[in-house]
Formats: C-alpha cells, structure tokens, sequence
C-alpha cells in the first residue's frame, strides 16, 4: 500500500485545524503550520506532496512562497493551493504568475478543498511522470551523443568526431599561422579488407590504444577511424617532428603482432603539413585529401614506410623511408 501524500496547511490562526482533520486525515497525512513567517524551513522539513496557503503577513507572503518554491527546477514539484483573503479577482493573474495550481476564495467548502487537493495530486504526478520520461530520454540522448562521436570497440574519437576536431585545429591553425600535421596510419595487411572478423577487429582496437599513448596527451587527437585506418592530429608541431611521430608509432605498432613468418605488423604513413606561415592548404577538405594522397602514395611503393606532402598542388614535397 503507497503511503498517503502529506499535505501541509499554513494557517493564519489555528481555528480551521479541527475541521480539516476531521475532513482529510482519512486520506492523507496532515502537517499544520501556524507561523506563516516559517513556512519556508516547515516546507524544507516535511516535504508535502501539496502546501495550502491560507494566510497573509507583513513578512512573507503566499505569493513569495510561490516565487521561492517555483524558482527552485532541481527538487520534486509540489503543489500550490492559494486560499486568497482578497476581495475581487485582481489577485488571480498574481498567483497564476507565481506559479499557483489552484486558487480558492477565502469562503470555500471543505467539498472545494478537497477536489482541488486531488486535481493538484493529479497535476503533480502528471510532471513526475513527464520528469521521468524527460529523464530516461536525456540519458538517450547523451548516451546517442557519446555513440556518435565513439567507436564502441575501443572507446576512443571515430570518425565523425575526428574529422570535426582536425576542421576545428584546421582553422584554428590558418587563424593563428600556426604549424598542423595530420597523420594517416593504415595497417597495410588489413587495409584492404572490407568485413574484419574479431580476432582482426581486436588488433586494430589495439593498435588504436598503441597510437594513442603514443602521442601528446591532451594535445595531440587520435583515434580509428574506419576499418585499418586511424587519424592522428598534431596541433602546432613541424614537419620534423611529425616524421619522428609516424616513425614512433610504426614502430610502436610493429610490435602488437608477429606472424609465423616472423614478419611483424607493417603500416604505412601519410603526412600531411600545413604550415600557417605559408597557408599552403586553403580548406580542410585539401588537407585531408592530400594526407589521404600521401599514404596511398606509401602503399602504392610498397608499404611499411611514412610519405610526406606539404602541398596539394604539382609540386609536391615528398619526403620516404623504406
């Protein structure tokens, strides 16, 4: 059996007490508070499910209790009865905008009362229900967020979420005319592959963890990208220093596998170098483009080496090593 809402009356005086527990204590659990200037800390305390406001004082009033409690979105709503001692309706626009439920003339039945306790415990397990749903749907979406932006094997940036952090470093480095390198890494056994059985999806899911503690912690980005190809961005680093990078990480790579042919795990490298100085890539697009270029150009000679580009254009700056 559900335990009875408890409803908090704050009265002006304690006259009305006697009726209303005759009236409701059969069906809810009553609290009374008969200090209106304490109603605030009486609320904090009890937690009702509904608070009926029966009073009027020089220090507070109904409606700045109303104000307090609808100005707070963390904790569970509660209910508002407001019993105006007002002649006329010009006070009801005021408690609507404070956030009332239900306003009661100061003349009203006990029969009145409790049909607007049940319609305000109607309408407040109505918005726990809707938190609730808000709720589960927020977890959705974050949870959607993260998959989006996570491959699921190994935890780290996909795809979509590594394109979009090398066109941010991209632009940031055309702003500042700071150096860029983006690396692709292609594990040169596996990269033609279209369906990758688990034991293989396992090695590349480790090779993805190898290149990441490989690089600058939170400086540099890496991550798989698709199938046997992973990204690799270097935010303010030279064409020197990104060769050292990709040799590090071939080598780094070399060791997670070894055939019965004693062959170990062979990658190729494409680098490309943008340099702020010289704005030698005008978008994003051509970078990535000529990063992909330059580790076609190392499988297309063999493999198990890096290349190097720094323009798009027909005089290509190639660096290699066998």
């Amino acid at each position: 059996m559900s335990p009875q809402p408890t409803i908090l009356f704050v009265l002006d005086t304690p006259k009305d007490e006697t009726a209303l527990r005759g009236a409701f204590e059969s069906f809810y659990s009553l609290q009374f508070c008969h200090d209106p200037d304490q109603t605030l800390d009486f609320i904090a305390r009890s937690k009702p499910a509904v608070v009926v406001l029966s009073f009027q004082t020089d220090l507070i009033s109904p409606l700045a209790v109303a104000h307090v409690l609808r100005g707070d979105p963390v904790s569970p709503y509660i209910g508002l009865i407001y019993i105006s001692q007002q002649d006329g309706n010009e006070w009801l626009d005021r408690a609507i905008m404070a956030g009332v439920d239900v306003c009661l003339p100061e003349g009203r039945t006990l029969l009145q009362t409790k049909t607007a306790l049940e319609s305000v415990l109607r309408l407040r397990q109505a918005k726990e229900e809707v938190a609730a749903i808000n709720a589960k749907f927020h977890t959705a979406y974050q949870r959607f967020k993260s998959l989006s932006a996570v491959d699921e094997g190994n935890g780290l940036g996909n795809f979509h979420f590594l394109t979009n952090q090398l066109r941010l470093e991209f632009k940031r480095a055309q702003r500042y005319q700071k150096n860029l390198v983006l690396l692709l890494v292609r594990v040169d056994s596996l990269s033609e592959i279209q369906n990758l059985d688990p034991a293989q999806d396992k090695l590349l899911n480790a090779v993805a963890q190898t290149i990441c503690r490989s690089v600058r912690f939170e400086i540099d980005t890496a991550g798989r990208a698709r199938g046997a190809e992973f990204i690799v961005i270097l935010p303010e680093t030279d064409i020197d220093g990104a060769i050292s990078v990709a040799e590090r990480l071939r080598e780094k790579v070399a060791t997670l596998y070894v055939n019965e042919g004693m062959e170990q795990l062979a990658t190729s490298v494409g680098l490309a170098h943008f340099c702020g100085t010289r704005s030698n890539f005008q978008t994003f697009e051509e970078f990535l483009d000529t990063a992909t270029l330059a580790v076609q150009c190392a499988q297309h000679h063999g493999g198990d080496q890096y290349w190097a580009l720094d323009t798009s254009s027909e005089d290509l700056h190639e660096e290699r090593i066998a």
